[in-house]
């Protein structure tokens, strides 16, 4: 795809973005509340149901016929998130630490661990690194997070160590609507900033991922865009959501919030 093209895009989200935010929702409506049960139908038609335990705002736990995922929560906010899976037996611990209620370092016990600096501007850059057997750790990418309304508009990020040909640095740009991420009224949800976009307070309606790739041909770029549809209650929440097939994005899968 030329740089041309790439602009295009750009400009395209622009538009979108600007007008989906003159049609947002004031902030004045703290009006909250949680899902009990998630739905998710993929291309097959095969449903898989997740339950969802939480006490007042904090999530306890979430439980399908795959995981069980468990919260742990300090001072409101989550420190600790346990995945059991059913199939292999094996569990995967997520450790969270924050420094003056933002969040610093997010560690997969023996997989990998992530490093985050706020910075003035309102963006977070980070580094990711992959523990190694002997636990030490090697530098695999690093990015920048750009938020906006509270709501994460950007991620941009470069891969280290890469060999000729590989995909050397990537950029994904979120629009939003103007009603509320059902992951909102989570307590401590919006600090988790390895979710990616279920941190924000809006939903992602359109997806813009763009890569770039060097070789001896020079810099190759390229760009998929990924529409989401939703339906919402009278309160301003989804009740389903839509992802279309696209180029690079076959798969359809439908998500029904029931709360």
């Amino acid at each position: 795809m030329s740089w041309r093209k790439i602009n295009r895009i750009n400009t395209f989200i622009l538009i979108v973005a600007v007008f989906l935010t003159s049609c947002s929702n004031d902030d004045s409506n703290d009006f909250s509340k949680n899902f009990i049960e998630i739905i998710e139908t993929n291309e097959n038609g095969i449903s898989e149901n997740t339950v969802f335990n939480f006490h007042e705002n904090q999530i306890i736990s979430s439980d399908n016929s795959k995981e069980k995922i468990e919260y742990t929560y300090n001072n409101g906010l989550i420190t600790k998130v346990v995945k059991y899976n059913k199939e292999t037996q094996l569990n995967t611990t997520l450790e969270y630490t924050y420094l003056k209620g933002k969040l610093v370092k997010a560690k997969s016990v023996n997989n990998y661990v992530i490093y985050y600096t706020h910075n003035a501007d309102a963006t977070v850059t980070y580094e990711r690194y992959k523990i190694g057997s002997e636990n030490q750790e090697l530098k695999v990418s690093h990015g920048t997070l750009f938020f906006n309304n509270r709501n994460l508009v950007k991620d941009e990020r470069f891969f280290d160590n890469v060999s000729e040909g590989i995909v050397a640095g990537s950029k994904t740009s979120f629009v939003y609507d103007a009603y509320n991420n059902p992951y909102k009224s989570i307590l401590g949800f919006d600090k988790l900033l390895d979710r990616g976009a279920l941190v924000s307070k809006n939903n992602v309606v359109i997806t813009i991922v763009e890569t770039t790739v060097e070789n001896d041909d020079g810099t190759i770029t390229s760009a998929n865009i990924y529409r989401t549809n939703f339906k919402y209650d009278s309160d301003d929440y989804p009740t389903e959501q839509l992802s279309e097939a696209s180029v690079g994005n076959p798969n359809y899968s439908k998500i029904q919030y029931l709360y």
